[in-house]
């Protein structure tokens, strides 16, 4: 099954999408160039027949094989989906993997598991904290931004790709809920990069006010 998987990303690969997403994954070696869209179809044809095999022969020789596997487990009934997230994750060695899976696990939006993130949350590995907080940012936001801000508080972590994931977070936290979130940072300590990081990706968003932004300016600026 696995050989023939290969064959067919192999003959699907583009160059000029393989060095577009070389430049943006510099440290990745592995990389064939077949975009998103056709991998999503793949990962869905899977996950309607033998996925199981599938996952047993992966040998992740390429990332899209990788990827295709984070894809398929999205397509998987919800409860199937928690028990692979566990198995999945560690297999995380760069930001296009981690999130290409987190957008694929839509059941957060309406059955939070807390429980399934929590132990990411509390990781030191640079990926398993990015996973978490891209879960946060795309499932937790609107209904439980208290819980959000809190961990955002509490990181403490200094890999590059695990802080641009709570930046980002943090971002959103202040778009989503400006009011609200302009009187909490203020009080709140945390990282003093995720702190500047998030605010300025906050003032680059086209969804905030002139007044808004400049506000947000003035506060970056005291901290």
């Amino acid at each position: 099954m696995i050989n023939k998987i290969k064959e067919e990303l192999k003959n699907l690969s583009d160059e000029k999408y393989k060095l577009f997403s070389q430049k943006l994954n510099p440290n990745i070696d592995n990389i064939l160039g077949v975009r998103l869209p056709i991998l999503r179809k793949i990962a869905k044809k899977i996950a309607k027949n033998d996925y199981k095999a599938f996952f047993l022969e992966n040998d992740d020789e390429f990332m899209e094989l990788t990827m295709l596997e984070g894809m398929v487990i999205g397509n998987l009934p919800y409860e199937k989906q928690i028990k692979y997230i566990e198995k999945f994750v560690p297999k995380i060695n760069n930001w296009a993997i981690c999130d290409t899976f987190c957008t694929g696990l839509k059941f957060f939006k309406t059955k939070k598991h807390k429980e399934t993130i929590e132990k990411y949350l509390n990781s030191k590995k640079e990926f398993e904290l990015r996973f978490a907080f891209v879960i946060l940012l795309n499932y937790f936001i609107d209904d439980e931004y208290d819980y959000v801000l809190n961990k955002i508080s509490k990181f403490n972590n200094e890999q590059y790709y695990a802080k641009m994931a709570v930046a980002w977070c943090l971002s959103y936290c202040i778009i989503k809920n400006y009011d609200k979130c302009i009187k909490d940072i203020q009080k709140i300590k945390m990282h003093s990069w995720v702190f500047k990081k998030g605010v300025t990706k906050a003032i680059e968003s086209l969804k905030l006010t002139k007044i808004q932004k400049d506000e947000l300016r003035k506060i970056r600026q005291s901290n």
